[in-house]
C-alpha cells in the first residue's frame, strides 16, 4: 500500500504542561515536537485507531465515549456514545473511509462487535456472541475473529464480521485454543495454561489461516463458503527460494506449558509465524519460539531464526525481534535486538545487540524502536531506524511517543 513520505506530517501523543496528554506534530527523523498548535486531551486514552488515509483518528476513553480527531488540523470533530471503556477494546478494523469495527471484550465470557459510522458520529449496530476472542485479522470488508470458550482450552471458532457487524461462524474442528486458570491447590501459586494460535489472511480477504503452536495442522478457511481445510506441515528437502542462505537450524525442544503465536501474510504464498512458549510452573518463563516461514503451496515450513517472538512488515522488509523473559541469571531477561529480513534473499541486518526491543512503530521507511537494557532492566531510550539502509538515524532518551499512524498492513 502507498505510504506517506518520510518528511510528511507525523502526529504523536506526548506529555504537555502539568503532565497533560497532548497531540503534537513530530519531526519524523527525531520524534522531537515541532512548533505549532497542539491538541490537549483530558483523561486517559487507551485506544487509538487511525484511518488508513491518516486524516482521522478515533480515540476511546475510560468514560465509554469515542472521540473523532481531525489529524490534519488537530481538532476534535465530535463524539460517539458507546458506553464502552477504551481499555475493553481488543482491536479494530476500518472498512472504507468512515466505517470502523470495534471488538469489545468487557464481558468475561462473551465478545461484542460494534459498527461505527465515523463520519456521521453514530453507532450503527452491535452484535454479541458467546466466547472469548484470542486474535483477529482485518479483511477488506470486515474482520475475522479467533474465538475460544471462556476459561477453557477447547475447540476454536472463526467468527466473521461484515461492515455492518453481521456475523458468520465456523468451528475449527482440529484447532484447540484458549486460556485455563488453575487454582493454588498445591501451594505453588495460581497458574494459567494457554494455547493461542496465530491468525492471518491473504490481502484479497479470500482465505484465512490459523497456525497453532503445538505442532498441529494449519487451518485454511475460505471466507465466501466458510469451508475449512487442514494441512500438516512437512520439512522440505531443499530450501525455499527466499532467505535460504540465512536460515538457522531449529532450536532444541523444550517442555512448555503453553504456546502463543502470531501469523503474517508475506506474499508469494508464504506465512511468517512467531511467538513464544511460556511456563507458569514456579518461576514464569517466556521463551521465544523463533521466526518460521510456511510455504502454503507445498505446506512445508522452515525456521529462520531461534530468538524472535514478534514480527511485523514494513517498507518491503520483515522486522523480527524477541526477548526471553526470566531465563537469565537470577531470573533476568535476555534481549536479542532486532533483525531486518529482505527484500528477496538480501542478507539480514541485525541491530541493537542484546538489548530488549519492547515496542516498534513504523512510518513509511522509518522504524521507531523502544529499547531496554537487558542487564539493568531500565529503559535505554529509543532509536529511529532507516528501513532501506538499516542505519540508525537518531537515538533518543526516555519513552517512545505513541504515534498516530495506521497499523502495519
Amino acid at each position: 500500500p502507498a505510504t506517506a513520505r518520510v518528511g510528511g506530517p507525523l502526529v504523536g501523543v506526548i506529555s504537555g504542561d502539568n503532565l497533560a496528554t497532548e497531540l503534537a506534530r513530530l519531526d519524523p527523523k527525531t520524534l522531537r515536537p515541532l512548533p505549532g498548535g497542539r491538541l490537549k486531551l483530558a483523561g486517559s486514552w487507551p485506544m487509538l485507531a487511525v484511518a488508513p488515509n491518516r486524516s482521522t483518528a478515533v480515540l476511546g476513553s475510560e468514560a465509554g465515549d469515542l472521540t473523532v480527531i481531525d489529524l490534519v488540523r488537530l481538532r476534535q470533530l465530535g463524539a460517539v456514545k458507546t458506553d464502552l471503556p477504551g481499555a475493553a477494546i481488543f482491536g479494530w478494523g476500518w472498512v472504507g473511509r468512515s466505517r470502523l469495527l470495534l471488538i469489545n471484550t468487557s464481558q468475561p465470557a462473551a465478545t461484542e462487535v460494534l459498527a461505527v459510522d465515523v463520519s456521521a458520529r453514530r453507532l450503527v449496530r452491535r452484535q454479541r456472541f458467546n466466547g472469548v476472542v484470542q486474535g483477529y485479522v482485518r479483511l477488506p470488508r470486515g474482520l475475522a475473529l479467533l474465538v475460544t470458550p471462556a476459561n477453557e482450552i477447547g475447540r476454536a471458532r472463526l467468527v466473521l464480521s461484515d461492515a455492518d457487524a453481521g456475523l458468520r461462524t465456523v468451528t475449527l474442528a482440529e484447532i484447540n485454543a484458549g486460556f485455563k486458570q488453575f487454582d493454588d491447590t498445591d501451594g505453588s501459586g495460581p497458574r494459567m495454561e494457554q494455547a493461542v494460535p496465530g491468525i492471518a489472511a491473504d490481502p484479497t480477504g479470500r482465505r484465512i489461516y490459523v497456525v497453532p503452536g503445538d505442532g498441529g495442522p494449519v487451518a485454511e478457511a475460505e471466507v465466501a463458503s466458510l469451508q475449512v481445510t487442514y494441512h500438516r506441515l512437512g520439512r522440505p528437502q531443499s530450501p525455499l527460494q527466499r532467505l535460504a542462505r540465512w536460515w538457522a537450524p531449529p532450536a532444541e525442544a523444550k517442555i512448555i506449558s503453553g504456546p502463543s503465536r502470531t501469523a503474517l501474510w508475506l506474499g508469494d504464498g508464504q506465512l511468517a509465524v512467531a511467538g513464544y512458549d511460556g511456563s507458569a510452573k514456579g518461576q514464569h518463563l517466556e521463551i521465544p519460539s523463533g521466526l518460521e516461514l510456511i510455504d502454503t503451496a507445498s505446506w512445508t515450513s522452515r525456521q529462520v531464526d531461534r530468538h524472535s517472538s514478534s514480527a511485523m512488515p514494513a517498507a518491503g522488509r520483515l522486522l523480527a525481534f524477541g526477548t526471553a523473559f526470566g531465563t537469565g541469571r537470577d531470573g533476568a531477561n535476555q534481549g536479542y535486538g532486532l533483525t531486518l529480513y529482505g527484500p528477496g534473499d538480501r542478507q539480514p541486518v541485525h541491530r541493537f545487540g542484546a538489548k530488549q526491543v519492547t515496542w516498534v512503530q513504523t512510518n513509511a521507511n522509518l522504524a521507531y524502536v523502544q529499547l531496554v537494557d537487558a542487564n539493568l532492566g531500565d529503559v535505554a531510550g529509543y532509536a529511529v531506524l532507516d528501513l532501506r539502509s538499516g542505519r540508525v538515524l537518531h537515538e533518543g532518551t526516555g519513552d517512545l511517543p505513541q504515534l498516530l499512524v495506521p497499523d502495519p498492513a
